[in-house]
């Protein structure tokens, strides 16, 4: 009878199969292909491929940064030789303008421009400010004279300068008012614009006959040539105010105010005047002569003999030409470079300046 459970050879086979079973398994994993030393540098060649793009941008953006900065230093320091051509361009226009015209002081030149220099080597500019301060003008100062250029040629660049013209020149030449009242001869004139155009009020103080009396004229501002402005005084009268005005010269006379003419006695004053009197009604004739030979008429009225003779002796020419004034610019002036209109400001009177195709030099 044959017997069930496995042979002593059987039972030792089983665990050999799983051995070989085990081994087989190894034996295919380290079968199986390794990388390669080619597939290795490949791999390294791919990661330096990826890296080269990086750092070529940093290289480029380095290069550009130096660019820039490098530019931006270049461009600084040509404005800064450009401004310096300026400002030395600025000077010497300035000195010989100040030699041409005789100035006690040299004027403000301002150029316009950018870039200056490769501008002016073309031989044009655009745009030239001038601001001349205080100029002798005959008998007063003229306070200022400002003036815009343009379209200036400048002949003979880049050898030599032969010459400049001025293609437009306009501008103000102006006469202040607090200059004319110290330069005016009368004492203490003040001048102010009048109402009607290119007029001027004058208002001051003169001594007549020992007693200050206020003089009250109207002045007219005019245009004498192409150089020259003056001022004419007319109507002038000579007050106390609440007493008398006085007008001198032909047409004029006197006449009391209500204040003072009140205390006279009217028949007295008719009787010896042949004139009746009105307040603020003017008395011609030989009224102020009768009145010098019958003082007590205008005693009650505090009026002092001594001024009516002062006023006997004064005359309209000496007071009005003690108030006026005139003033010329330079003879030499080029080209046609002259004064036109005329206008009377709050502080001054300004009259324009304009000249075109005016040579220099």
């Amino acid at each position: 009878m044959q017997s069930n459970e496995p042979s002593v050879d059987d039972t030792a086979q089983i665990p050999a199969t799983e051995d070989a079973a085990s081994a087989s398994a190894d034996e295919g994993k380290s079968q199986e292909p390794s990388p390669s030393q080619g597939e290795t540098q490949g791999q390294d060649k791919t990661q330096d491929q990826k890296a080269r793009p990086k750092s070529r941008r940093r290289v480029i953006v380095r290069r550009t940064a130096k660019t820039v900065v490098g530019l931006g230093v270049v461009l600084a320091f040509l404005a800064l030789g450009d401004r310096w051509a300026v400002l030395y361009a600025e000077n010497v226009a300035a000195s010989e303008a100040q030699k041409a015209l005789h100035l006690r002081a040299a004027p403000e030149v301002h150029i316009d421009g950018f870039p200056f220099v490769a501008t002016a080597l073309t031989g044009d500019l655009d745009h030239v400010e001038v601001n001349i301060p205080d100029i002798s003008a005959g008998p007063v100062s003229v306070a200022q004279v400002k003036a815009n250029v343009d379209d200036i040629h400048i002949d003979g660049l880049p050898t030599s300068v032969k010459g400049v013209v001025l293609g437009k020149v306009r501008g103000d030449v102006f006469l202040d008012f607090e200059d004319l009242n110290r330069e005016v001869g009368a004492s203490q004139i003040h001048l102010t614009p009048g109402r009607e155009k290119n007029t001027v009020d004058a208002r001051g103080d003169i001594p007549v006959g020992g007693t200050q009396m206020q003089v009250r004229a109207r002045g007219e501002v005019q245009r004498v040539g192409d150089r020259g402005v003056a001022l004419t005084v007319s109507g002038t009268r000579l007050v106390i105010p609440g007493v008398l005005t006085y007008t001198p010269g032909k047409g004029g006379g006197l006449q009391l105010a209500a204040p003072a003419a009140g205390k006279v006695d009217e028949g007295d004053f008719k009787q010896t005047t042949g004139q009746r009197l009105v307040p603020g009604r003017m008395m011609k004739g030989k009224v102020l002569d009768t009145l010098i030979d019958h003082p007590a008429l205008l005693k009650p009225a505090g009026i002092d003999p001594s001024l009516l003779k002062g006023l006997q002796k004064t005359q309209e020419p000496k007071v009005a030409e003690a108030m006026e004034f005139s003033a010329e610019l330079p003879k030499d002036m080029p080209g046609d470079l002259g004064l036109r209109d005329i206008s009377v400001r709050k502080d001054g009177i300004a009259v324009q300046l304009t000249g075109t195709d005016v040579p220099v030099g």
